[in-house]
């Protein structure tokens, strides 16, 4: 399974640093660590650092036209988009993967 992430803009690639990190954030970083050591394909990707990733992906790209960049995070699964505006729990990944 391959799983993208399009993050909003933050202050490094996982937006956990400083002194009070977004525990949010912190799930998310585990989450993709966990995904990465079950074999799964897994990418994070930031506008500013990777804009190819978002306009790659005709989905994502015209979700973000649409509706601007509130819509953001949005996760990918194989290509096409499971969330907008917040991070799966990864039993939502791991359904995408059986439908």
């Amino acid at each position: 399974m391959k799983i993208d992430f399009f993050d909003p803009e933050m202050c490094c690639s996982t937006g956990v640093c400083g002194t009070s990190p977004d525990p949010e954030l912190i799930r998310v970083g585990e989450m993709v660590e966990k995904l990465k050591a079950d074999g799964h394909t897994v990418a994070r990707h930031m506008a500013s650092r990777d804009a190819v990733a978002f306009t790659s992906n005709k989905d994502v790209y015209e979700t973000m036209v649409k509706q601007g960049l509130k819509v953001l995070p949005i996760v990918t699964v194989d290509g096409k988009i499971r969330t907008m505006g917040r991070y799966p729990q990864m039993d939502e990944l791991l359904a995408a993967r059986e439908s």
